[in-house]
């Protein structure tokens, strides 16, 4: 079989075990990626964001995550009322409102952590089968694809 046939088959296989997992995940939910699961990722984002800084604005957020403000204006509504976040205003600035987390956001954010940490791990784990001239065909690949999957 011809190498790129080979790769277009190794990748389709990659998604379809990923997709996979992912079902696995939702439908088993447990212990901390139980809690994660009922976040979207830019809520989860949202989260680290604001546990790095202390506190933020919407501003703040979208530069910091490359998102619209009313996509963070999304992701903090529900982060709010599910007492996630608080909102704060600086005296004398009634204007601006900031976000810090409560103690259940900082739970939360500790948790998004612990798993983002343990998935690093699995990764290095694979990538240390490979030298560095593979690894550089490697993120040569994830950069074009990504590249490809902004494009759409």
């Amino acid at each position: 079989m011809d190498k790129k046939k080979e790769a277009i088959e190794a990748l389709q296989q990659l998604i379809k075990e990923r997709e996979a997992a992912d079902r696995n995940r939702k439908a088993i939910k447990f212990n901390e990626e139980a809690v994660v699961s009922d976040w979207t990722l830019t809520q989860l984002h949202v989260v680290a964001v604001i546990k790095e800084k202390g506190q933020a604005n919407n501003t703040t957020l979208a530069e910091q995550l490359n998102i619209s403000k009313p996509a963070v204006t999304k992701a903090v509504k529900k982060l709010l009322e599910n007492r996630m976040l608080e909102k704060i205003q600086q005296d004398g600035n009634k204007k601006e409102v900031y976000y810090m987390l409560t103690d259940s956001g900082d739970m939360l954010a500790a948790i998004h952590e612990e798993l983002h940490e343990k998935a690093e791990s699995r990764y290095l784990d694979i990538f240390n089968h490979f030298d560095d001239n593979e690894l550089e065909t490697l993120i040569t690949f994830f950069k074009l694809v990504s590249k490809n999957i902004k494009s759409l």
